[in-house]
């Protein structure tokens, strides 16, 4: 348990430093609305089913009016050391598995693409579509070193609401614009939903132009 709050204060700290560039990231954490969960060894399946369970409980208690800005963090606290490529595969690999899962129990959210190279693609889980960045201490960028291998979901809905709202553009270019400054240079990755595929974003590794991504969503998902 003492573990347990070490690194979802960990996780905070590293939300809350002054220079941290995702301004919704810090608004959830000033708004208590980021959910922390240990999932041990990033290569292993066997937390696979305590981790969609809690997703799941953090689809169902969401409230978008209420909880706006939040995120689902999972921590791979047991993982060694991973390159920026090992850890891509090492996410590809968790995202594939949990789908494997998830698509017998819930169809693709049909709001979004299933389809990893189609630019209104999203990954989805418990019917619903996320946006999902990769955090690793080996990362290129600044902003993705957190302490251990983890993966951040974030409900797409939330980006659509901003978006209503004629607040989307804006707090995007922010964010850009804090992340070059704290990083020290652009991230190349960065692109708009709709204008190519978010899963290049992902795991924050800069990608090949001849990059292929190892996704692929079940038929049952899709049907």
């Amino acid at each position: 348990m003492n573990q347990f709050v070490n690194i979802e204060n960990e996780f905070t700290q590293f939300v809350g430093q002054h220079d941290f560039p995702c301004i919704g990231a810090k608004t959830a954490l000033n708004k208590d609305n980021i959910s922390v969960l240990r999932c041990g060894d990033m290569n292993s399946n066997a937390h696979d089913i305590d981790l969609l369970t809690n997703i799941y409980s953090f689809i169902e208690n969401f409230n978008i009016d209420a909880d706006m800005y939040s995120s689902f963090v999972a921590v791979f606290d047991e993982s060694r050391e991973m390159s920026e490529n090992c850890f891509e595969k090492a996410l590809w690999t968790k995202l594939q598995s949990l789908h494997n899962v998830d698509s017998k129990l819930y169809g693709w959210d049909s709001r979004v693409s299933a389809n990893p190279h189609n630019g209104n693609f999203s990954f989805s889980l418990g019917g619903q579509a996320f946006f999902v960045i990769g955090l690793n201490p080996h990362s290129s960028r600044k902003s993705r070193q957190f302490q251990y291998p983890a993966i951040v979901f974030n409900l797409h809905s939330q980006f659509e609401r901003l978006r209503e709202r004629g607040k989307f553009e804006q707090i995007r270019s922010h964010i850009h614009q804090r992340d070059e400054q704290y990083c020290g240079s652009k991230n190349p990755m960065l692109k708009d939903h709709g204008e190519d595929s978010e899963a290049l974003q992902y795991s924050g590794r800069e990608l090949e132009e001849t990059w292929e991504c190892p996704f692929k969503a079940n038929k049952e998902a899709i049907s």
